[in-house]
């Protein structure tokens, strides 16, 4: 039986609920590298008070992005992971529309990983940046 039907954990092309409803989509990833770069669709639902994409939800892609980066470079597929720590850093004008991001391993350790993201929009101006820290197992 293919272990990945019965846990998505274990295929690793499933993407979680949270990664579709930020309208996520993989463009390229390199599991060697510890690296990932996805596209993101944020509609009018994404926006503030002010009209730009409310950060949590510039922080949710960011910490998306970093967690599959760590996720790649486990050696066996649905290794539990959790976020210890995102820091984001809001650096420019978050308009709706596709946003481009990156995702890479900075460090991994057995048990400790570290991560960096940055989201940029079509222009290519970066939006946000975040570097994360995850607890990797049980």
């Amino acid at each position: 039986m293919n272990e990945a039907v019965g846990n998505p954990a274990q295929d690793p092309d499933w993407e979680s609920p949270a990664a579709v409803t930020l309208g996520k989509k993989v463009i390229e990833k390199d599991a060697k590298r510890g690296y990932i770069r996805a596209s993101f669709e944020a509609d009018d639902s994404f926006l503030n008070r002010g009209g730009r994409i409310f950060g949590g939800f510039l922080s949710a892609m960011l910490d998306g992005l970093c967690g599959h980066a760590v996720r790649l470079t486990h050696d066996e597929p649905g290794t539990p992971q959790v976020t210890l720590e995102l820091k984001t850093s809001f650096v420019g004008r978050a308009d709706k529309g596709t946003l481009i991001g990156e995702g890479w391993v900075r460090h991994r350790g057995r048990s400790i990983a570290f991560a960096e993201g940055e989201l940029r929009n079509e222009n290519g101006d970066l939006i946000a940046k975040a570097s994360a820290t995850f607890k990797i197992g049980r």
